[in-house]
């Protein structure tokens, strides 16, 4: 059983954890915190997934600290990406202990992951292994924090100017898009959305019927899609990607056009689409990212763009034609699904300096006409 305990004013536990070894913590300002957290050690310690100072390893400490915090509760794209830095840590740790673990140690194994990944990817890494670390020295496993000061290095990314094309490059796919898009050309169909949206293609795949609104020209984001795996519908990457935006008369149209198409083919077919997926092709599946991104390459060689981008970018595209409209940026991370306007800042961070030196350009010269 747990001991509750007051002391200074303020309550803690102490839970044994075996013969020699007990967990406590103190500075709870309620009595039933207390209580409530020591009741959630004691489960963990009775469903065998406590670890104590000397039995945990590096590696099996995170595992069971990304499969209790992160598997299972994020978009599936990231989750993958924490197995990727499970498959890493035990690799290059294997049995090492976690309080064993040396700075340089851990400042190698980024060092040699960054000779092969780019800076971004590193740094995401890093702050995996880091969150999982504060977790530990919480927990009483750790006294220190090993992945203090690290370092991170890398290849470079693509100059963030390749990622989304010009404003009259955008009109020009926008315009190709409602001139050739069908039912028997989904893909292109689902380009002008995305353009038109800025959704993330898992979002675009995941639309459904039920969430398209034609009287007040809206769409609901409440779920993707899993188009690599093909298990079907999944989380959206975080609770803010869930979101109504408006939409276009043009889109609207289209989308409009699209449902009666297919409609009436799936009808021939003798064919229900019971999810009511938005994009489902007359083969009765979604198109695949890579199958999209080919139709989005050719369309864009065709248009001779100076930049060849991925369906990412049409998000990037139409988060610039927003800014260097004087949108603001508020409305924008709204738009995108971001948590908070500090991503969209982080993101678009060389875009939006050059609409603020355009807003600062105007502010001097109505003050100067005073």
């Amino acid at each position: 059983m747990a001991q509750i305990f007051k002391r200074n004013g303020t309550w803690g536990y102490r839970v044994s954890i075996d013969r020699t070894h007990n967990k406590q913590k103190s500075g709870f300002k309620k009595k039933s915190d207390a209580i409530a957290a020591a009741q959630e050690l004691e489960l963990m310690k009775n469903a065998g997934t406590l670890v104590t100072v000397t039995d945990a390893t590096f590696a099996g400490y995170f595992e069971k600290w990304a499969n209790t915090y992160k598997i299972g509760r994020l978009h599936q794209t990231t989750e993958s990406k924490y197995k990727v830095a499970i498959n890493l840590v035990k690799s290059n740790f294997g049995n090492i202990k976690l309080k064993t673990v040396k700075s340089t140690d851990y400042q190698a194994m980024l060092d040699q992951y960054a000779k092969t990944h780019v800076k971004d990817s590193t740094r995401l890494l890093n702050s995996y292994f880091r969150n999982a670390v504060k977790y530990a020295v919480n927990d009483g496993l750790l006294t220190r924090d090993f992945t203090f000061g690290a370092l991170i290095t890398g290849l470079e990314s693509k100059d963030s100017s390749l990622k989304f094309l010009e404003y009259d490059e955008a009109e020009r796919l926008k315009k190709l898009c409602l001139d050739t898009g069908s039912f028997m050309s989904i893909s292109r169909i689902e380009i002008l959305f995305g353009l038109l949206t800025g959704c993330r293609y898992g979002e675009v795949a995941g639309l459904t019927w039920d969430c398209v609104d034609f009287v007040n020209r809206t769409v609901m984001i409440n779920k993707a899609y899993d188009y690599k795996g093909r298990s079907g519908f999944t989380k959206t990457k975080t609770i803010t990607s869930n979101r109504t935006m408006s939409i276009t008369p043009a889109l609207s149209k289209v989308l409009k056009s699209l449902h009666a198409q297919q409609s009436s083919q799936f009808l021939k077919q003798q064919f229900k689409n019971k999810d009511q997926v938005v994009f489902m092709t007359n083969r009765h599946e979604v198109p695949s990212d890579t199958a999209v991104n080919k139709t989005l390459k050719k369309m864009l060689t065709e248009l001779k763009t100076k930049n060849i981008i991925t369906f990412h970018g049409l998000r990037h595209t139409h988060a610039s034609m927003l800014i260097a409209n004087g949108v603001s940026i508020d409305y924008i991370s709204e738009r995108l699904g971001h948590a908070n306007t500090s991503v969209t800042y982080e993101v678009y961070t060389h875009l939006l300096q050059t609409s603020r030196e355009r807003e600062d350009e105007k502010a001097i010269n109505i003050l100067s006409a005073l």
